[in-house]
């Protein structure tokens, strides 16, 4: 019976110990969630903290919205920072889909496209990044190769974060002799889900024109366009 009592209060000792980890998390006023052990507290001079892969990192007293220290979770990977670090030079390389909506002259656009796209570009800061892109679109019977700024804002650059995007660029014919391509351009929104400060998934939805002539056929037309990717 004792030795039953005791298994007892080890089992409960060690479940209470568990529940008791914790784990010291900042967060900064750009959306940023830092995790790890506090190295110096906050003070009018910022804080410093240690992350769980042992980065320092310091952060003066205007960059922080407050520091807590929370309940640590078991799982290592959600211990990391996570949120995209939105500095300097980025690469988005995504796949799309487009759906035709409206007319193409008298018909309706009952068209679609395949394509890849990938963008090389700058945060300027946390909340735009700016890029030209490049990429190709089978529309089927023939291809064009769109070459184009673009453009990105995010009102905050959170762990889940908004984004809205516009482009404006040419549809090249060059891969088809009797295709002459012309001017595209774009809108839309999405997401964006950060995996480290160095990776995140993107999705987007958006509307997207696109002037072209086969032949001596116009196929100026609109799509909407689904697209999902990756961002470096």
């Amino acid at each position: 019976m004792k030795t039953i009592l005791l298994t007892l209060i080890m089992a409960c000792s060690a479940i209470w110990a568990y529940g008791q980890d914790k784990i010291d998390v900042v967060y900064l006023k750009d959306g940023r969630v830092v995790r790890g052990s506090i190295i110096k507290p906050l003070d009018a001079d910022g804080v410093q903290i240690m992350t769980t892969e042992s980065d320092v990192y310091t952060f003066s007293a205007d960059e922080v919205s407050r520091v807590a220290r929370e309940e640590m979770q078991h799982d290592n990977l959600k211990n990391k920072v996570f949120v995209y670090k939105g500095q300097g030079y980025t690469n988005i390389t995504s796949l799309g889909y487009g759906f035709g909506v409206g007319t193409v002259g008298d018909a309706d656009n009952n068209e679609d496209y395949f394509a890849i796209y990938t963008v090389n570009g700058f945060h300027v800061n946390r909340n735009i990044s700016l890029g030209v892109g490049i990429g190709i679109e089978g529309y089927g019977d023939y291809e064009l190769v769109p070459l184009y700024a673009d453009v990105r804002v995010y009102p905050s650059l959170s762990e889940w974060a908004p984004f809205f995007y516009g482009n404006l660029g040419f549809g090249l014919g060059v891969l088809e002799k009797n295709t002459d391509g012309g001017l595209m351009a774009g809108i839309g929104g999405g997401i964006q889900r950060s995996v480290s400060p160095n990776l995140a998934f993107v999705g987007a939805l958006g509307f997207r024109y696109q002037e072209n002539t086969v032949g001596t056929t116009e196929l100026n037309a609109s799509y909407l366009q689904l697209s999902v990717g990756v961002k470096f």
